[in-house]
C-alpha cells in the first residue's frame, strides 16, 4: 500500500468509529493513529464484527515490514497460497521484470526472517515463531517502476507457506525446500481457505473489513482492523479530482475499475498486502495504496482478487507444458 494508508472508518453498521493504517511505500504513516487494534475488535461488544474478524484474521500475517494474505489452501498439497504486494517484497528482489515462475521443487528463495502468521491456537499475539515463506510467481512489471510509484495493476505476487517453523533468532535463517507432505496448519476456524468460494467480487455500497500489520508495533503489536464502505466506480472516479485538489499523490493516479476498488477508509504503513474481506469472509483483494493527506477523502486502493486471478490464468496458459506441471499443483484449486 501507499505509505499513508490512514484508515479512518465510520463503522456505521456497527456504531464504531476508528482509523486504520497503510504502507506508503506505497503506504505512509498517518498523523492520527486512532486505528482499532485487533484485540479491541476481538473483545468488542459487537458480536457480528468479532465473529467476522475471527473468521478471517488467521489468513493475514506479516511479510517483512508489511503484510500478506493467505488466499487459499485448495491445492494438491494443502499449503497456503498467499498474496502480497510487489512493493512489500521489494522490486529489487526480483531477478526480472518479466513474469516469473519459481520452481519450488528445485529453487529455494524461502525466508523465515520476519515471516509470521497467527498461531494455530487462535491467540492474538504472533509471538516469536517464524514460518517459511516462498515466492511462487510474479507477473509483468513495467520497466522503470519503483517501489513507491508502482501502480495497483502490477502491485501483487503469489507465494507459498508451508509448515516449517522456527523461533526468531539473532541471525537470518532460511528454510529448506518447500515441504509438500503435510497440509499447512493455520488458524482458520471456519475453513474459509478451503471452501468452494474463497474469494468474491466487491459489491458497491456493502461494508468490508480490512486487516493488516502496521509498522507501528508499539500501538498495534498484534495487528489493526478497519471497516468501511465499498465505493462504486462512479464514486471512486469522482474522488480522484478531490484527492488531487488536496495535494494527495493518489489524485495523480487514475482509477482503474478493472483492477481495483476503493474502500472508504484510511490505513497505516505496514498494512500493504493485508486482506479485505466481505461480510461472508470472502477475500475481495489486498490493500496497496491509500490517501495520506489530512484534508483528502479517506480511501484505500484495493487490488481485486478477480484481477489477480485473471493475470494468474493468463500467465498459466502462456507457459510451457513442463512449467504448467510445476505450477498447477499449487494453484489448481483456484483455477
Amino acid at each position: 500500500m501507499k505509505a499513508n494508508l490512514e484508515l479512518f472508518i465510520l463503522l456505521i453498521a456497527f456504531g464504531v468509529v476508528f482509523q486504520s493504517c497503510s504502507n506508503k511505500s506505497p503506504i505512509v504513516a498517518a498523523p492520527d493513529l486512532s486505528v482499532l487494534t485487533l484485540e479491541e475488535v476481538v473483545n468488542s461488544n459487537d458480536q457480528n464484527l468479532t465473529d467476522l474478524l475471527n473468521k478471517v484474521r488467521g489468513s493475514v500475517g506479516r511479510r517483512g515490514p508489511a503484510s500478506k494474505t493467505i488466499w487459499s489452501r485448495k491445492n494438491d498439497y494443502g499449503l497456503g497460497l498467499y498474496i502480497s504486494a510487489n512493493h512489500v517484497y521489494n522490486l529489487s528482489g526480483w531477478s526480472s521484470r518479466s513474469a516469473q515462475l519459481f520452481d519450488l521443487s528445485a529453487e529455494n528463495l524461502g525466508i523465515f526472517e520476519t515471516s509470521q502468521i497467527p498461531p494455530t491456537s487462535g491467540n492474538i499475539a504472533l509471538g516469536d515463531t517464524l514460518i517459511a515463506d516462498f515466492p511462487l510467481m510474479h507477473f509483468d512489471i513495467s520497466p522503470g517502476t519503483t517501489n513507491t510509484a508502482i501502480l495497483p495493476a502490477e502491485d501483487f505476487y503469489l507465494g507459498i507457506i508451508d509448515n516449517q517453523r522456527i523461533k526468531q533468532g539473532p541471525l537470518a535463517q532460511h528454510p529448506g525446500l518447500v515441504q509438500t507432505t503435510v497440509p499447512l496448519r493455520m488458524y482458520d476456524p471456519a475453513n474459509r481457505t478451503k471452501v468452494v468460494q474463497t474469494w468474491a467480487a466487491p459489491n458497491a455500497g456493502e461494508k468490508a473489513i480490512a486487516v493488516g500489520y502496521p509498522q507501528d508495533k508499539a500501538n498495534y503489536p498484534n495487528g489493526a482492523v478497519a471497516y468501511g464502505k465499498i465505493l462504486s466506480d462512479i464514486e471512486a472516479t469522482a474522488i480522484i479530482p478531490q484527492l488531487k485538489a488536496a495535494g494527495d499523490v493518489e489524485g495523480d493516479i487514475a482509477y482503474d475499475s478493472n483492477v481495483e476498488f476503493f474502500l472508504e477508509a484510511q490505513a497505516l504503513v505496514g498494512m500493504s498486502g493485508g486482506g479485505v474481506f466481505n461480510s461472508a469472509g470472502h477475500l475481495l483483494g489486498i490493500m496497496v495504496r491509500a490517501s495520506d493527506q489530512a484534508n483528502a477523502p479517506p480511501i484505500i486502493r484495493v487490488v481485486k482478487v478477480s484481477h489477480i486471478h485473471s493475470k494468474m490464468i493468463e500467465f498459466y496458459h502462456r507457459m510451457s507444458e513442463s512449467d504448467k506441471r510445476k505450477l498447477l499443483p499449487f494453484i489448481g484449486g483456484e483455477i
